[in-house]
């Protein structure tokens, strides 16, 4: 078996946990995202102190895989260096998989993955480079996540990603529309999303991420992609507005 880096003895978790720092001087941004995070409300209700039992990781799908621990996460979280948290937040957030298994299995009631998730939407406000990076990717699910309701559509599939898991994959695909118009529930006949979402539910969700500051915050991270999305609810607009002139329809659509 190969042999682990020793770690030295200290009082604050290991920096074998962090990532590259990939935002040049960073020890006012430390100090920021130190701040906001432990100023959250969610902090004092998610982190209640740890036994060091290591329950937690041995539970942990994403511990068999990465360098990454939920009960080194938590005392990070507990840490009060905030150049350790920064370091943290550059890659080892992502490793997360959110099943909350440590949740469960913590003697202590902490919410481990709870405030990782914490960690991440301060990453993606704060604009970190490294969240850029590793969030890039994700672009095309966010965008129909926020425009359709549904984060894979069946447009999206491709069958050469599934080979091993079904050999007549690529075969099966080949008349995926025709399939989805056949399948006998109420999925309104659509086949480039999972369900056809309607203009006022539409409309009422981008009031939601317009007023709760989901746009601001992501527009730190991919301001293309915001005004994707913006052009998007403009366009809803404009047809809710038709519709309403169209059947006589009274009242404001949402802002």
């Amino acid at each position: 078996m190969k042999n682990l880096p020793n770690r030295k003895e200290t009082d604050e978790p290991s920096m074998i946990l962090a990532g590259a720092r990939k935002d040049g001087d960073s020890t006012e941004l430390a100090a920021r995202i130190f701040s906001q995070m432990r100023s959250d409300f969610r902090y004092s209700e998610f982190v209640l102190g740890c036994l060091n039992c290591g329950e937690c990781t041995t539970g942990c799908p994403a511990a068999r895989f990465y360098d990454f621990s939920p009960r080194e996460m938590l005392q990070i979280a507990m840490s009060d260096d905030p150049q350790v948290l920064l370091d943290a937040m550059q890659e080892k957030i992502w490793a997360c998989c959110q099943c909350y298994t440590c949740n469960m299995r913590c003697r202590f009631g902490n919410d481990i993955a709870g405030i990782i998730s914490v960690m991440r939407e301060l990453a993606v406000k704060n604009g970190l480079e490294s969240t850029k990076e590793v969030l890039k990717p994700a672009s095309r699910s966010l965008l129909k996540v926020m425009t359709h309701g549904t984060q894979v559509s069946p447009d999206m599939i491709q069958p050469d990603f599934f080979v091993d898991w079904d050999p007549k994959a690529v075969s099966k695909s080949s008349d995926l529309a025709a399939l989805r118009k056949a399948i006998p529930i109420d999925v309104l006949q659509v086949t480039d999303s999972s369900w056809e979402v309607s203009m006022q539910t539409a409309l009422e969700l981008a009031q939601i991420y317009e007023e709760s500051g989901v746009l601001d915050m992501l527009r730190a991270l991919d301001p293309d992609l915001v005004e994707m999305i913006l052009d998007i609810i403009s366009d809803w607009k404009d047809e809710f507005e038709d519709m309403k002139e169209k059947y006589g329809i009274e009242g404001d659509a949402p802002r």
